[in-house]
């Protein structure tokens, strides 16, 4: 799992949660569902964090479909509605790396 954290700790942040599979496949299905709740858990263990939203997409990262929850959460980033995401790998941006290094830059 990666984290990014703010620069300030002591107050109360904002945490989303970013999950993504590539199909409706029940395999897929099941994953997203371990993806949320460890995430979730993970969450939990921090006293000054509120979980503010969860985003779910599910799309492949090696398509140009439209990730619609990837697109709202950083809007809520750039709004300052959440400032830490956790996700279960970077590469839930995107396969692409020049897709998954414009979030990034957009969510550090």
């Amino acid at each position: 799992m990666n984290l990014i954290l703010p620069k300030k700790q002591f107050q109360t942040q904002r945490v989303g949660i970013y999950a993504r599979v590539s199909t409706l496949d029940k395999d897929q299905l099941n994953s997203l569902v371990v993806q949320i709740s460890a995430l979730t858990r993970l969450t939990s263990h921090y006293y000054n964090w509120k979980l503010v939203d969860i985003y779910i997409d599910i799309v492949s990262g090696k398509t140009k479909s439209s990730r619609k929850e990837l697109s709202r959460m950083l809007e809520d980033i750039k709004k300052e509605d959440v400032n830490i995401i956790v996700t279960k790998s970077v590469s839930r941006f995107g396969r692409d790396t020049l897709d998954a290094f414009e979030a990034l830059k957009v969510i550090k």
